[in-house]
């Protein structure tokens, strides 16, 4: 009777922790007992929803990785199995993002397969047609569901649904190597380092420098190229004509009270952007001083992350 009795206990506790674990750990043999032929499909990157990607705006459509599809289960399928999904805007909007407007983008399938034998789908890609007109200033996001599933597959109910997030970059955003000097002695040897770009608006970039990881901009301090700045309390922000690709304005990152202005006295050259190489000149000065102004050439390198 006694070893009845505590294999009965034993059963009881299977049978509690088995009806209780619904989460992916569970799911996924990582702890827990599993049941056989609790097999289900899920949306790996729920626990990482929203997944942002950046894209820069532009007329033309750009293309971006949908959302990763996977068996949950210690085997892959025999046979193909079909996973519909739909998307659901209220999921977005409960995040605080912007739902992309109906119409704006398209996913290349709703119906998606997982083929026999694989356990992953990564192929599905989202199509946003027209970014150019979204706003810089706000975080756009789409999202999707799984709602239905063959094969005797369930969904998995804690990561059935997931949002892909998108971050606008505009057309002078991106990774930059910068080269120029400062004309205020005794800061005026000349600089030569990367520096992102970092869209603030439609046609606006803030200089960001990846070496002190701040919003700022580097001064030469030594003839062997050695750098220094005067701290994020003097960050430069270019303004374009997002016509003519002409710089309008340069201006301190707000609040920061240092006046700065796109220089126009002796020796200034043309501030503007070419869209064919995505080179950028621009020189600024702070304090409408002639004597504080910041000589600058930037290169593009790539897009930034």
């Amino acid at each position: 009777m006694k070893k009845i009795s505590i294999f009965f206990g034993l059963f009881a506790l299977i049978f509690v922790i088995a009806g209780c674990l619904k989460d992916k750990g569970f799911e996924d043999q990582q702890y827990g007992i599993q049941i056989a032929g609790n097999k289900a499909v899920a949306f790996p990157q729920t626990a990482k929803s929203p997944v942002v990607v950046g894209i820069t705006g532009q007329s033309v459509p750009v293309e971006v990785a949908g959302p990763l599809l996977t068996i949950e289960d210690a085997t892959a399928p025999a046979a193909n199995v079909t996973v519909k999904l739909a998307y659901d805007q209220d999921l977005v909007t409960a995040e605080g993002l912007v739902p992309l407007p109906a119409g704006t983008f398209s996913l290349n399938t709703l119906d998606a397969i997982i083929p026999a034998g694989s356990k992953t789908l990564g192929d599905l890609k989202l199509t946003i047609t027209n970014s150019d007109v979204l706003n810089p200033n706000l975080k756009y996001g789409v999202g999707f569901k799984i709602v239905s599933v063959d094969q005797g597959y369930k969904i998995a109910s804690n990561q059935s649904a997931m949002i892909i997030g998108f971050a606008i970059k505009n057309r002078y955003d991106g990774v930059y190597n910068l080269k120029g000097h400062h004309n205020r002695v005794p800061y005026n040897f000349p600089y030569d380092t990367e520096i992102h770009l970092i869209t603030t608006g439609p046609s606006t970039v803030i200089f960001y420098w990846p070496e002190v990881e701040s919003n700022g901009h580097p001064i030469g301090v030594g003839a062997d190229n050695s750098l220094s700045w005067y701290g994020a309390s003097i960050s430069p922000v270019i303004e374009f004509n997002s016509t003519t690709n002409l710089v309008t304005k340069v201006f301190n990152n707000p609040p920061n009270p240092t006046p700065i202005t796109m220089f126009t006295g002796a020796l200034s050259r043309i501030s503007k952007f070419d869209p064919a190489t995505k080179s950028i000149t621009v020189d600024w000065n702070y304090n409408n001083n002639p004597l504080r102004v910041f000589f600058d050439d930037l290169t593009y390198i790539k897009p930034r992350p």
